[in-house]
C-alpha cells in the first residue's frame, strides 16, 4: 500500500505527527514510537495473522518509502558531489 493518502486525512494526522516527531532525539525513541504506533493500530482489531502481518507490512512499506524519497535522493546528491563508484566489472 502506498502512503499517499487523501489530503484531508493527512491534515488530520499532521499536527500530532509533527508534535511527536519534534520530541524525538535518538533512534531508540523513534523505534519505540513506531512499535507503539503498531500496537495502537492493532487495538480493537481482530488479532489474527493477517492483521498483524498487515501492520508489519505497513511499517516495512514506510521504511522502503523513506529510503526511496529521502536516502536515495541523498545518495544521488553525494554521487554528483563526489563522483560515482564504478561497478562495471561486476554488472
Amino acid at each position: 500500500m502506498s502512503p499517499y493518502i487523501k489530503q484531508e486525512k493527512r491534515k488530520q494526522l499532521e499536527k500530532t505527527l509533527i508534535k511527536l516527531g519534534s520530541n524525538l532525539n535518538v533512534k531508540g525513541e523513534l523505534t519505540y514510537c513506531i512499535y507503539k504506533l503498531g500496537l495502537e493500530y492493532l487495538k480493537g482489531k481482530e488479532g489474527n495473522y493477517q492483521t498483524i502481518s498487515d501492520t508489519i507490512a505497513a511499517m516495512n512499506d514506510a521504511g522502503h518509502e523513506f529510503r526511496r524519497q529521502i536516502l536515495d535522493k541523498y545518495e544521488d546528491f553525494k554521487i554528483k558531489e563526489n563522483g560515482d563508484i564504478k561497478w562495471n566489472h561486476i554488472i
